[in-house]
């Protein structure tokens, strides 16, 4: 659905049901370059269950008006402005990479209708090389390409996806090269300079949740301890045979965590 937020138009997926913002509703966060696309398996899911679902895209992504945000804190001042504009209540946070640093600002600032926040495969920071970055700007299918084969693990690379006959990579770098160079390279700029994350979680009260993938070469384990070792003894799992884009590589064992653990915290 199309909704304005600051005079600018913005876009998010509902999951196939129409929505209602009187429903207990799970918001989703998307990592860089992405779009709402990354989240379609475990979105709808919620939305058949009495929930009602925002995939979002970020400012200047696929569907929603640019430019494209240069801050983590201002994307999470963007996703505040969201729920004011739609008066969203009893929200329950899933983030993706990118999107768990969003989160993290998120949850720690605005706290009244949280309750609950999962993390997907991420740290307390994303250091991004400076090669990456300067491919974003200067050779985007570079970039994509780099991208997306640090990004899979073995179910994304043997094309070993969910859906038959669908490649989870292809599938990946239609929607980047639609992404850019702005909004991947803003994305990746904006995760390169992101410092906060230590003081964001500590500072977090609801109830956490961390998904780590035991093959990430994106976000390795030892980043995701440490954002685990700061939220405080969250809910942790790890998925051992996936990747970093662990909604799509293990979508069963991803929506399975994510059921028990919202169903638990923000019952529909």
């Amino acid at each position: 659905m199309y909704f304005e937020v600051n005079g600018k138009q913005a876009f998010a997926s509902t999951g196939g049901k129409a929505f209602n913002n009187q429903l207990p509703t799970v918001i989703f966060l998307h990592g860089s370059g992405l779009d709402h696309t990354f989240w379609s398996l475990q979105s709808r899911f919620f939305a058949f269950r009495q929930y009602s679902v925002l995939v979002l895209d970020y400012p200047g992504h696929t569907n929603s008006d640019g430019p494209p945000l240069a801050s983590i804190e201002g994307m999470a001042d963007w996703l505040h402005d969201v729920v004011e504009a739609l008066d969203v209540q009893n929200i329950s946070l899933v983030a993706h990479s990118q999107g768990c640093l969003v989160a993290l600002e998120y949850a720690s600032r605005f706290k009244d209708r949280l309750r609950s926040v999962s993390f997907i495969a991420s740290g307390l920071a994303t250091p991004v090389n400076d090669a990456l970055i300067d491919a974003a700007e200067n050779n985007p299918e570079a970039a994509i390409a780099m991208m997306l084969s640090w990004g899979f693990g073995p179910a994304g690379h043997l094309h070993q996806g969910p859906i038959p006959g669908n490649s989870m990579v292809a599938g990946g770098r239609k929607v980047m090269r639609g992404n850019v160079p702005n909004e991947l390279a803003t994305d990746l700029k904006a995760c390169n300079a992101y410092q906060n994350g230590k003081q964001a979680a500590a500072a977090i009260n609801c109830p956490r949740q961390v998904i780590l993938a035991g093959k990430d070469r994106m976000a390795p384990r030892k980043a995701g301890m440490e954002l685990v070792k700061f939220l405080n003894e969250p809910e942790l799992h790890i998925i051992e045979e996936s990747g970093h884009m662990v909604p799509q590589e293990a979508p069963d064992q991803c929506r399975m965590l994510l059921r028990d653990f919202i169903f638990s915290h923000n019952p529909a």
